[in-house]
């Protein structure tokens, strides 16, 4: 499986593309990665609220999967809330993990599911250029600009944006194709847990009696997606 990821085929269950989508290239990926962490030293858009900017990549994967949604922000340089989401196959995800430092947790949506969420990939134009676009337009893209710092280009994230106005991006659980962990034995907050009796196997109303044991419940998504692995080398196949 990790020649397949470092060939850019993360995805094992290739869903149907719909008719008038072309099949990928070998630059391109049927799989898109939402990050759930960000790069050190990286600013937060103004409206992140704190208990946001507070989680760690591993909270913020958790809150995704037990609710269902991702919540969208409004980017730099635009004026509508979006989902970000980056499209990198193989070598471009390592390089994402490894050169750039961005942090090995993410979930993985088709493009198929975000083209027909809305979603699309954006423009890195100058900034004179984006600067003319309406605003419910900006969002499409994320200038090249120099800060008097230095030159912001932003174009190794290839990011793809779902336009969000209402500011979250509800899931249903097949549309997540893969979930990427830092941490192979880490797993989600179960949903619900069921009780039942560790001889007989009859179910119980809580843990009353010793023989209890717990079954946990974890979220669809989680259950049902392809789970990769950043070993700190490569990204690994886990299930």
């Amino acid at each position: 499986m990790t020649s397949a990821i470092m060939s850019g085929m993360i995805d094992p269950v290739t869903a149907p593309l719909p008719p008038l989508l072309m099949p990928t290239g070998p630059g391109q990926s049927d799989l898109l990665i939402h990050f759930c962490g960000r790069r050190e030293n990286s600013l937060f858009t103004p409206d992140v609220p704190a208990d946001i900017r507070e989680m760690n990549p591993e909270q913020r994967l958790d809150a995704i999967l037990t609710s269902q949604s991702i919540r969208a922000f409004t980017p730099f340089r635009a004026h509508v809330p979006a989902v970000c989401l980056s499209e990198s196959p193989g070598l471009h995800l390592v390089h994402m993990i490894r050169d750039r430092g961005m942090l090995p947790w993410g979930i993985l949506l088709r493009r198929s599911d975000v083209i027909a969420a809305g979603g699309g990939g954006i423009a890195y134009p100058p900034d004179a250029v984006h600067e003319q676009w309406p605003t419910d337009i900006q969002v499409w893209g994320n200038p090249i600009r120099n800060d008097g710092r230095a030159l912001m280009d932003f174009s190794w994230e290839r990011e793809w944006r779902i336009p969000v106005p209402g500011g979250a991006f509800f899931l249903q659980p097949q549309a997540v194709a893969a979930i990427l962990v830092g941490d192979q034995d880490w797993t989600p907050t179960p949903v619900a847990t069921e009780w039942v009796n560790g001889y007989t196997g009859e179910p119980l109303p809580g843990p009353s009696v010793p023989e209890a044991i717990a079954l946990p419940h974890y979220p669809e998504a989680w259950t049902n997606a392809v789970r990769l692995y950043w070993d700190g080398t490569t990204v690994v196949h886990i299930q």
